[in-house]
């Protein structure tokens, strides 16, 4: 028996795909490989409820009397009370989901990094978030036993970046929960269009409103099927605001296109799984990605998928969607339409987008989880 602490205190913040990589991954831990009679501790701050799904899991769970209810707190809370919490319920092996590690180490350790974005694309970051991770990453990544990477992509760009040895970082692939299937109902399907004011046909879009979702070239490229009458759908984009989020719905509003264009904000996902079943065609043209779960979503409902070409987007899409260039406007509209009216084409992405999603499980995610603890115990 292992005794592990997780960091799950991402799960307390709002829903990404981030924190639906670690409550999936977690969730399936005590089932994977059959059964494991490992002890999990899971730590979360005191600012805000521990999720339901965990609650009802049978964890274990540690929340401090100490406040972190502001940034300084939270960051005394992962320096200082983690390390003093991993001796007192005496750990073998400590996972960091949240990228930074306690800078004192009490016990082997995992690190999960999703991305290294802000590298790649910094004028898409705010410059506190690219100064927190370049001056305390390297360290986390130092310190790690081992590390997981949640795409082929994401541990090329570790061992570019950060000279990793490769035989440190394990990849660990997302799922895609079995909630995600085609809907076929059509008063369903329209009953949750008319909730979000969604006329006829629409392009599909779900992210978090932050530049490097590239979601103003996405409008951009919509225009350019307007102006030319290649659809008379809508743009609808589901997610929340983020960092930097104004360009994109002052673009909605240079357009010319807003009644044209929907903002959903963050949606819960029997409504999502909806939106993915109605959408005429996905679009992710994002400029950077250490996985993108919401692909796998997509395909999994039946939406036919037209995505960027560039890191791990392929590795994700296989050979089930059409891959763009994310910087070029023209290349994005050409692929909307021609999903939006090639019915053969359209089926083809629907039937080859269905079996890719098939190959990726959450049970799959744990089972690889597991298997990096032990490695790290057994070094």
């Amino acid at each position: 028996m292992i005794k592990i602490g997780i960091n799950a205190r991402a799960l307390q913040a709002r829903p990404t795909g981030v924190a639906k990589y670690i409550l999936n991954s977690i969730l399936n831990l005590k089932t994977a490989n059959g059964k494991n009679d490992n002890d999990y501790m899971l730590f979360f701050g005191s600012d805000r409820p521990v999720p339901e799904a965990i609650l009802n899991a049978g964890f274990k769970y540690d929340i401090p009397k100490m406040s972190t209810h502001n940034q300084i707190l939270k960051l005394l809370w992962a320096q200082a009370y983690l390390p003093f919490a991993t001796r007192r319920h005496k750990l073998d092996l400590f996972h960091e989901y949240s990228l930074v590690s306690p800078a004192v180490k009490r016990c082997r350790t995992v690190l999960t990094v999703y991305d290294i974005a802000p590298l790649y694309l910094p004028d898409c970051y705010t410059y506190a978030t690219r100064l927190y991770l370049k001056s305390l990453l390297p360290r986390s990544i130092r310190q790690a036993d081992r590390i997981i990477a949640i795409s082929k992509n994401s541990k090329d760009d570790l061992i570019r970046h950060f000279k990793v040895t490769p035989d440190k970082i394990e990849v660990v692939h997302a799922g895609v929960d079995e909630t995600f299937r085609p809907i076929h109902d059509r008063c369903e399907l329209e009953r949750i269009k008319k909730i979000y004011n969604i006329r006829g046909d629409f392009i599909l879009a779900v992210s978090l409103i932050s530049p490097r979702k590239n979601l103003t070239r996405l409008i951009k490229a919509f225009k350019v099927l307007k102006d030319q009458k290649k659809t008379d759908g809508q743009l609808v984009i589901v997610g929340r605001k983020a960092w930097l989020y104004e360009e994109v719905f002052r673009e909605a509003v240079s357009s010319g296109l807003e009644k044209d264009i929907v903002f959903c904000g963050h949606i819960p996902d029997e409504h999502l799984v909806c939106m993915y079943s109605a959408a005429s065609v996905f679009a992710y043209p994002s400029l950077y990605e250490g996985f993108g779960l919401p692909i796998l979503e997509a395909m999994a409902c039946g939406a036919p998928v037209v995505a960027s070409n560039i890191s791990s987007i392929p590795e994700v899409c296989g050979q089930a969607a059409l891959l763009v260039d994310p910087y070029s406007i023209e290349e994005l509209a050409r692929a909307l339409d021609s999903v939006i009216n090639n019915p053969g084409l359209r089926q083809d992405l629907i039937r080859k987008g269905l079996e890719q999603a098939s190959r990726f499980s959450w049970k799959k995610t744990s089972e690889d989880t597991l298997a990096v603890y032990e490695k790290a115990m057994s070094r």
